[in-house]
C-alpha cells in the first residue's frame, strides 16, 4: 500500500506506511468518527491524569487492544512487547513484533 506522509507530504510505503496508519489509529480517540465509530483506541482517554504504574499498564492493554480492533486496520502486525513510559505530558509506546514475517519495532508518542 502507497501513501503520503501527513507531515512532508512523501510518498511512503510498506513499513513506514505501516507506522502511520499504526500512530493514526492509536491517538485517535475511540468513538470520534462520525462515518467510523469503532476506530480508534482508548489510550488517549488516559492523557491528562496523573500516570502512575496503574495506568502505564492500562495504557499497554488498550494499545494491545487497537492491534486486535479490525476497524484499525493494523491487525497484520502481531504485538509480542508492548511498553508504556512516561513523556514529559505524554505517553511512549514502544512496540515490538512481527510484521509480514518480519521482526519489527516502532514508537508512537502520544
Amino acid at each position: 500500500m502507497i501513501g503520503i506522509d501527513r507531515n512532508t507530504g512523501v510518498a511512503v510505503d510498506d513499513w513506514l506506511q505501516f507506522v502511520q496508519r499504526a500512530t493514526r489509529a492509536l491517538t485517535t480517540p475511540l468513538g470520534t468518527r462520525q462515518k467510523r465509530p469503532l476506530y480508534g483506541s482508548m489510550v488517549p482517554q488516559l492523557l491528562g491524569q496523573n500516570l502512575g504504574d496503574d495506568l502505564l499498564i492500562l495504557a499497554q492493554s488498550h494499545a494491545a487492544q487497537a492491534f486486535y480492533n479490525p476497524h484499525n486496520g493494523i491487525a497484520d502486525f502481531a504485538p509480542e512487547v508492548i511498553v508504556a513510559n512516561r513523556q514529559g505530558a505524554g505517553l511512549l509506546l514502544r512496540f515490538a513484533g512481527t510484521w509480514k514475517n518480519r521482526k519489527q519495532s516502532f514508537e508512537v508518542v502520544t
